[in-house]
């Protein structure tokens, strides 16, 4: 597939087959991720594969425990938008995955929060190319991943990875953005 393609074809998934696969895709994967530019080319970031059940569970209920306080917080738009979606704070995604990544950024290190997103854009496409299909989640409260997995508090988590096989076809999403591109000013 061209690059263009696996832009394209890349849809976030939230419902996985229970189908392992081995863990050097997954590494080729965060290879990828490793390409990225970053900023005084000092790749401020790290990623750690998950994949024993036990620790996948603690994390689960950790992010039900935070996402529902975020949730009961939150504006009635973004609760309606989260219901229409049929986005569950069960997380259930977080256990039926094979693999999790956890990608974290050091927090000491100059753009470290831009190098680690440009880091987890490489990974998806990667993904992509390799037929295996994730989800950008970012918890609201993080830093009972830190205490977890034992992460040095420089770093900060920025993102789980769920990584695994779609159970359903993924669907299309509209391609155009034309409202999205100016020129010379914001119009």
């Amino acid at each position: 597939m061209n690059l263009y393609d696996l832009m394209k074809n890349r849809r976030s998934t939230r419902e996985f087959l229970k189908k392992e696969f081995p863990v050097e895709i997954v590494q080729k994967i965060l290879n990828a991720g490793s390409y990225a530019p970053s900023g005084a080319d000092q790749k401020p970031y790290v990623f750690i594969i998950i994949d024993d059940l036990s620790l996948k569970e603690k994390i689960r209920k950790n992010c039900v425990n935070v996402d529902k306080d975020f949730f009961n917080k939150s504006p009635d738009w973004f609760k309606n938008w989260m219901v229409g979606k049929k986005i569950s704070l069960e997380k259930d995604f977080l256990i039926d995955a094979p693999f999790l990544v956890i990608v974290a950024g050091d927090k000491d290190k100059p753009y470290w929060l831009e190098s680690t997103w440009l880091s987890i854009a490489y990974i998806l496409l990667a993904a992509e190319n390799e037929g295996v299909s994730t989800l950008t989640y970012t918890p609201s409260k993080v830093d009972f991943i830190n205490k977890l997995l034992k992460i040095p508090l420089n770093f900060e988590p920025v993102v789980i990875l769920p990584f695994g096989f779609c159970k359903e076809k993924p669907r299309k999403k509209n391609l155009i953005n034309k409202d999205k591109i100016f020129f010379n000013k914001y119009q």
